[in-house]
């Protein structure tokens, strides 16, 4: 794996914060540093994950490298962590398939989600230390602009594209959620059952590096939301999140100005989501492959039978 990241110059007179010298250079010390990543760790994890997986006799899994590497990044090598995390990973897509059935870039709908309302962004510049910044106008949404699955299933397709990047998947994700525009409406369909599914998915069942999320331009009743979801997040999630209300100053801290748009008081002038949903696009092949894995039981004799007889394998070894 050649370790190489190309990072977007910006306005001339200001430099990126990162420059694709120093991100090249140091990616391999970041897996190792991090992760805990050598080649033989790599190779070695690999193979007792590609052997496990071949033995569960309900779950039809990729075992190519660039897929079992990508969660095993996530686990830091740890193959049984890493076990449980797919055997969570299919069981959503299973159970939730309103939004996995069909989970394809080519049945977005990004006229609605991206062009109109820049729901979802992702500028080219990273953060200092590396790590991918992605933008949600969460306050943005409404029924009438798509509904929240159509929403969430736009975040899924541009997750996993992400995820596809092995930078991404070594330096970490950074999330910046505005709520400019959230009103106490919202609460008829951010409810706490879909609050919930929306936890256990994204931080329990992807292999994402999630370094850090910034609320921005939040209202006082957002108060009220970040309450239940603080405690449902894992004790280090809680520690990297932060409610940064209008103070972009702050969010410069963290976040570069050249990786944010003008109205957060950036440099990003103008983004192209025509080149955003070409790229995920580009990708059409890739999910169609994916949706042919997954459990072929019910999920009660998912639970029974898999976790049972790797239980039992364990034990006999």
């Amino acid at each position: 794996l050649s370790f190489v990241c190309v990072s977007k110059k910006s306005r001339a007179g200001s430099p990126p914060s990162l420059t694709m010298e120093r991100i090249s250079l140091d990616l391999e010390t970041i897996a190792k540093r991090e992760l805990g990543e050598t080649p033989q760790v790599k190779e070695d994890a690999v193979a007792q994950l590609r052997a496990l997986l071949s033995e569960d006799p309900v779950l039809h899994c990729p075992l190519d490298e660039d897929f079992l590497v990508k969660f095993l990044r996530s686990r830091k090598f740890q193959v049984r962590e890493t076990l449980d995390l797919i055997r969570r990973y299919f069981r959503v897509r299973q159970e939730y398939t309103d939004l996995f059935d069909n989970l394809l870039p080519s049945r977005i709908l990004y006229d609605a989600t991206l062009h109109q309302n820049k729901l979802l962004t992702v500028p080219k510049q990273r953060d200092s230390l590396g790590r991918l910044i992605v933008i949600f106008k969460l306050g943005a949404w409404n029924p009438a602009v798509c509904s929240l699955n159509e929403f969430f299933r736009l975040v899924l397709v541009g997750t996993e594209c992400n995820l596809m990047d092995p930078t991404n998947q070594i330096t970490g994700i950074v999330g910046v959620v505005d709520l400019d525009g959230l009103h106490i409406s919202h609460f008829l369909y951010f409810t706490p059952s879909e609050i919930r599914r929306t936890v256990k998915i994204m931080q329990d069942s992807y292999p994402l590096r999630v370094k850090a999320v910034y609320f921005i331009n939040n209202p006082p009743v957002f108060q009220l939301i970040y309450a239940f979801v603080r405690v449902l997040l894992k004790p280090k999630h809680r520690e990297r999140t932060h409610v940064i209300g209008r103070d972009y100053e702050k969010l410069h801290k963290f976040v570069p100005r050249e990786g944010l748009p003008t109205e957060y008081g950036g440099l990003l002038e103008s983004y192209d989501y025509g080149e955003l949903e070409a790229t995920y696009r580009s990708k059409e092949d890739i999910f169609v492959d994916l949706s042919r894995y997954g459990y072929q039981e019910r999920q009660e004799l998912k639970e029974s039978v898999g976790f049972e007889q790797t239980d039992r394998r364990s034990a006999v070894k």
